[in-house]
């Protein structure tokens, strides 16, 4: 697969990605697979992952603002049978995402003269 750079994309950079830790309650005989299931579906998830710790998903998702994050979370995500609750982390900028590094080094790496 392709490699973009999304702060150099033009249809990308404007999107406000957001990491989205949720805690549900697994289904009898599914697990959590059934409401992971329900959420990749949507079109604004990109990445979905079932995590150990303090919540059970991790959900990466995209948007055009900050509204629309915000109203998927609450109007789709959060209402979703068996969702307890949502914690929602912005994206501010993208240092270094699989194994590629998006900063740009504007170092001058020359060795100093002494006079």
């Amino acid at each position: 697969a392709a490699i973009i750079n999304p702060e150099k994309d033009v249809e990308s950079k404007d999107k406000v990605r957001a990491e989205i830790q949720i805690q549900v309650t697994p289904e009898r005989e599914h697990g959590f697979d059934a409401i992971a299931d329900r959420i990749y579906r949507f079109p604004q998830v990109k990445s979905v992952y079932l995590m150990s710790g303090g919540y059970d998903l991790k959900v990466i998702i995209e948007g055009d603002s900050l509204q629309e994050v915000a109203f998927f979370v609450s109007g789709k995500l959060s209402t979703l049978e068996g969702v307890r609750s949502t914690k929602t982390c912005f994206i501010l900028k993208t240092y270094k995402e699989n194994d590629i590094v998006y900063v740009e080094n504007d170092r001058d790496n020359r060795e100093g003269a002494m006079a």
